[in-house]
């Protein structure tokens, strides 16, 4: 019997390492200090090395890699802002619910040194939405134990849910809230795009990342068993401009592969199609995806 090419074609699907993560997000702002005491005193990020007025970089408690990287936005002049694809959000996991309960009694003790987005109990994950002085999108949240994630045909169930912010507070800490945790990472980066086809193909296809779930406008990827660690949507619309690296918001997001081995065979992957890479190193590369969203491929 002749087997059927899409068949062939998903069985033979590139598949990026399952222990691929997030490894930092690089942001432009309008003012590094400004930028620095909202990261500092709001959220808890403690500092590494010397900041100066072009660059910083962020971090958790005990943790020597930086989650964070704030550049000073070359292009900073709000009246030439447009839309484009870019940042819809970066999400920071933190390790267990008591951080999330004491970092949203923080956030309510600061309500003039914050710009909430709202709250939402996800099924797998139970999630804060604010954003920083430059009104760039951060998703705050806790994981569920995967025993409790649903999977039904290889996708995972999500939804956008009230959240019960009683119960949370009820595992609030008498200390409260005073940095990030250690073992905080980045969990995912959300992303706006302008075709969801193109990004299917840019994160599925070419990337080697599951499609995990979709809203309307909205595909989920991840790398083995995650809800997601990539999400793309179109809600600004088809028409948007494409990204720049000049503009406050977005400058790149890293993918963390454990080791070269992983690397090599996510470099080979790319090296089979027409995509801008650069700034080759060793063992880091910079890609482009459909929409000129800069990432850096990188292992430890």
């Amino acid at each position: 019997m002749k087997k059927d090419n899409n068949e062939t074609s998903l069985r033979q699907q590139f598949e990026i390492d399952s222990s691929m993560k997030i490894g930092y997000i690089s942001l432009n702002v309008s003012d590094i200090q400004t930028s620095l005491e909202f990261y500092q005193s709001i959220l808890g990020f403690r500092v590494l090395g010397r900041p100066s007025n072009n660059r910083a970089l962020l971090s958790s408690n005990g943790n020597a890699s930086h989650l964070v990287e704030l550049l000073r936005a070359r292009d900073n002049d709000p009246t030439s802002r447009i839309i484009r694809a870019g940042l819809y959000h970066f999400a920071i996991l933190l390790p267990e619910r008591k951080y999330l309960a004491d970092m949203l009694m923080n956030l309510r003790e600061n309500p003039n040194k914050v710009h909430f987005d709202g709250l939402a109990d996800h099924l797998v994950s139970e999630s804060i939405y604010i954003r920083d002085p430059d009104f760039n999108g951060i998703e705050i949240y806790r994981d569920r134990p995967t025993s409790e994630w649903n999977w039904k045909r290889g996708q995972i169930e999500m939804a956008t849910l009230r959240l019960n912010t009683d119960d949370m507070l009820k595992e609030s800490t008498e200390k409260g809230w005073s940095e990030m945790p250690a073992k905080t990472t980045i969990g995912h980066v959300h992303l706006h795009v302008r075709d969801l086809q193109k990004a299917m193909k840019y994160y599925h296809e070419i990337s080697g990342l599951n499609l995990t779930t979709s809203y309307p406008g909205a595909y989920f990827f991840a790398a083995g068993r995650y809800h997601h660690h990539i999400a793309t949507n179109t809600w600004l619309g088809t028409d948007i401009a494409s990204a720049s690296p000049e503009s406050v918001g977005l400058n790149h997001f890293s993918i963390e592969l454990p080791n070269k081995d992983a690397f090599t065979r996510s470099l080979r992957q790319l090296s089979g199609y027409d995509l801008t890479v650069s700034d080759l190193s060793e063992g880091s590369v910079f890609v482009q995806d459909m929409d000129g969203i800069r990432i850096r491929l990188q292992h430890k």
